[in-house]
């Protein structure tokens, strides 16, 4: 089943909530402005909106996905662009992990893809060899649990963080509008047995309690307003009782 994501269409304001829109423009932003260099990579690019917004500031973007209906999205919104955009960007349809191509990029952008790995070292190999030395990895995943059917991955700072470091330093990890946003540099060779340092371990486990005291005081606030609606509707329903039981002594 194909995920039919519709993030042009959310990021305009077209599909779902203000809530969702607001999310989504903060994080596409978020992304386009930690890009860095001129030759950027964006894996699962869906509807194209990230490659072509970075494409109107001059980088040159090539935008890949698995699905065919978000390309052929991407490239009728690209369509409507002035040529210089459009000789920007590249959108294709590919497998980033069979890509056998020799060139590199200056950024890589992984918005919401790594969650749909079971095994996100066999995307993580392939964007180290496709990144330039020392080039950024941007990332953007759920935060937390995130039910979806095909999310196989649950995200916090700590596992995120852990599954990149072979591969890349994680320079900056942050939370925006529930999605965990980090930023990443690639390391010249990889090295699958690296262990964290105390002051990291230290650094991820604040930002975890932090956000989830937030997710906690949302959850109590949002059952606050549940029990008074429940109260108040109990409430009414003794009112109606008692009216029909004084209506029926009559």
């Amino acid at each position: 089943m194909a995920n039919h994501d519709r993030v042009s269409e959310r990021y305009y304001g077209e599909i779902n909530s203000e809530d969702s829109h607001e999310a989504t423009r903060t994080r596409i932003h978020w992304m386009c402005r930690e890009a860095t260099g001129k030759r950027i990579l964006d894996v699962g690019c869906s509807q194209g909106i990230t490659s072509i917004l970075l494409a109107r500031e001059g980088f040159r973007v090539t935008g890949i996905d698995l699905e065919e209906e978000s390309i052929r999205y991407a490239q009728e919104e690209l369509a409507k662009e002035s040529r210089p955009v459009r000789n920007n960007v590249d959108f294709r349809m590919l497998d980033i992990t069979q890509w056998k191509v020799r060139t590199t990029f200056d950024t890589v952008l992984l918005g919401e893809v790594l969650e749909h790995f079971a095994h996100p070292e066999t995307l993580l190999i392939q964007i180290h060899r496709l990144l330039q030395e020392e080039g950024t990895l941007v990332v953007t995943v759920p935060y937390g649990y995130h039910p979806f059917y095909d999310h196989k991955q649950t995200f916090y700072a700590g596992n995120l963080a852990m599954c990149l470091m072979p591969y890349f330093e994680v320079l900056k990890l942050e939370v925006h509008h529930k999605y965990l946003c980090c930023v990443a540099r690639r390391r010249r060779s990889t090295q699958l047995h690296m262990s964290p340092t105390l002051d990291q371990l230290m650094e991820w486990m604040e930002l975890d309690h932090a956000h989830f005291a937030e997710v906690e005081q949302q959850h109590l606030r949002v059952m606050k307003q549940r029990k008074k609606a429940l109260d108040s509707a109990v409430e009414q329903v003794k009112r109606l009782r008692r009216q029909e039981s004084g209506e029926g002594q009559q």
